[in-house]
């Protein structure tokens, strides 16, 4: 998939969300940098040290995180879940990234996610977690889980995972206004655009995101068609401020959304 293709599919409202998130967090870190010297006795000069200390608390995050699927997880391969493994080398080629990204594949009692997250300075990786695995290897549905892998592929291609990607957006985070109403809408944003990749690259699999809502095995005697009805109604209050504080749009809003080739409601 060519990077024009990608820019034509990404939400049209995450690249302005992000500039916004970006000029926000360059004005807190400067802030954070010049007052320390203006006012060092008001503020310790140990701020003037803003940004190598978030460069190094994300790194140490991130390798913690790496460190404990290298730990406790399953790291996928050509011998290990190999039908699965085959899905993310193809979409890597698909999405012409530079390498396969490391994958791994782990139990979290009963929790249905993936994500897709970088070990900064090194590479890429995504995590499977085992329920989301088990509808292709125990309900045979490999359409389904296609979509999930690639939605999670297409984090990494847009660029959500890179350490300078984060630490442009980091600082906001910490400050509740501006996380609740430009960090979330910046997420959600981001999760409309990996969602249009997915659908694109594997548009028989849109059922993937039903297993998010009806779990890994009844999700296949949900009525899709009366389910995409239900999110053509009009939303009411509830749904609209549940979407409001969330990193991730209302399924409901991404169910419509794939379905219509729209972008989806931010807000």
């Amino acid at each position: 998939m060519l990077d024009s293709e990608i820019k034509n599919l990404r939400h049209p409202a995450e690249i302005p969300l992000f500039i916004i998130c970006l000029l926000v967090s360059i004005f807190i870190y400067i802030t954070l940098m010049t007052i320390p010297i203006l006012y060092p006795e008001e503020l310790g000069v140990e701020y003037v040290l803003v940004v190598p200390i978030a460069i190094a608390f994300l790194s140490f995050v991130s390798g913690q995180t790496y460190g404990g699927m290298m730990a406790n997880a399953i790291k996928l391969s050509e011998k290990q879940f190999p039908e699965l493994y085959e899905i993310i080398k193809r979409l890597s080629s698909e999405l012409n990234l530079n390498e396969v990204p490391d994958a791994f594949l782990i139990q979290e009692g009963g929790l249905i996610n993936a994500f897709a997250t970088r070990l900064y300075f090194r590479r890429n990786y995504v995590v499977f977690y085992a329920d989301v695995v088990e509808v292709a290897y125990m309900e045979g549905d490999f359409d389904s889980l296609e979509f999930i892998v690639a939605h999670e592929m297409a984090h990494i291609k847009a660029g959500h995972v890179t350490l300078l990607y984060n630490l442009s957006i980091f600082p906001i985070a910490f400050v509740p206004v501006l996380k609740n109403l430009l960090w979330t809408a910046l997420s959600r944003a981001r999760e409309y655009t990996s969602d249009r990749i997915a659908i694109r690259l594997a548009p028989s699999g849109k059922k993937g995101l039903i297993v998010l809502s009806a779990g890994e095995h009844l999700y296949r005697d949900v009525n899709y068609e009366e389910y995409l009805e239900t999110a053509r109604t009009p939303e009411g209050f509830w749904i609209w401020s549940t979407n409001l504080l969330s990193t991730h749009p209302a399924l409901v809003r991404r169910v419509k959304a794939i379905n219509e080739n729209m972008p989806g409601r931010i807000f």
